[in-house]
């Protein structure tokens, strides 16, 4: 099992540290779920996945900061809104690989009719990629990690694939739709929503389900976000981007990292409903 550097487990450890600390400042109950629903044009989408629906969670951030019935309600919320379809988007953990095995059972409950799905992010692998897969795993839940799946109705298709994180990954994109027919639209899952102005022009995309940003956390007035990760500034800050014939949507996620603080920005689940273009 390949573990974090020297250097990772004491940023780890320090930060875990804080987010203890800062935990009973968090006031969970106060907080307000959302629920943001987007209808997706998407060409070549066949009619019979009109109206299809993809329940999208991501930066869950188990964590001291972030409890277990938190993320537990979420599950329940998604699990409510009767997805065809479950993607994950990463950031299952912060800093701390105890919280890792318990993913398990708060990920479990988890179903829909063409399965669930997921992607690694940044956190995963610094805390222990191979721990988190394991507890996915355990719950029932797929890695797509530079492969894709091809959801059928009868002869038509769709298909969903996703790609390894960023900065600890490999990610290849060729592989991530290889097989994919090029008439066959295509959703594409990646924790970093910066991949998307990496994705080759050559190779076809029409839209990308991302997280990581938490869209910005804090957004300060007069001042907005005073830190955003993503070397594109605002740009894939949050919500909905269109850049010629591709789409990204980026989520807000369901958690915080370090300190559990929002302002301006609500923790959400996001309801993807397609539609033939």
């Amino acid at each position: 099992m390949r573990l974090p550097s020297g250097g990772r487990r004491l940023e780890n450890l320090a930060s875990h540290w804080v987010e203890r600390l800062t935990a009973p400042l968090g006031l969970w109950r106060l907080k307000r779920l959302v629920v943001e629903r987007r209808d997706v044009e998407l060409r070549d989408l066949a009619r019979s996945f009109d109206g299809y629906r993809i329940a999208f969670l991501t930066d869950p951030h188990f964590s001291a900061v972030v409890p277990r019935w938190w993320i537990a309600s979420a599950v329940a919320e998604a699990l409510g809104l009767s997805p065809d379809l479950i993607l994950l988007g990463g950031d299952y953990v912060s800093h701390s690989p105890r919280y890792a095995p318990g993913l398990t059972e708060l990920f479990r409950p988890l179903a829909a009719p063409d399965g669930v799905f997921y992607v690694l992010g940044n956190h995963d692998h610094a805390v222990g990629a191979e721990l988190v897969r394991g507890a996915l795993g355990a719950a029932g839940l797929r890695e797509l990690r530079n492969a894709a799946v091809v959801i059928r109705r009868g002869p038509d298709a769709l298909a969903v694939a996703g790609v390894g994180d960023l900065r600890f990954d490999v990610i290849d994109f060729a592989a991530a739709v290889h097989g994919v027919a090029a008439r066959v639209p295509r959703i594409v899952l990646s924790h970093d929503p910066d991949v998307f102005a990496f994705w080759p022009r050559d190779l076809r995309l029409d839209l990308m389900l991302s997280g990581h940003t938490h869209g910005g956390q804090a957004h300060l007035p007069l001042f907005g976000p005073p830190y955003v990760p993503s070397q594109f500034g605002f740009r894939y800050l949050s919500g909905a981007v269109r850049e010629a014939d591709r789409q990204l949507y980026v989520s807000r996620g369901l958690g915080v990292i370090t300190v559990p603080f929002r302002w301006g920005c609500p923790p959400e689940i996001t309801l993807v409903v397609l539609h033939p273009s």
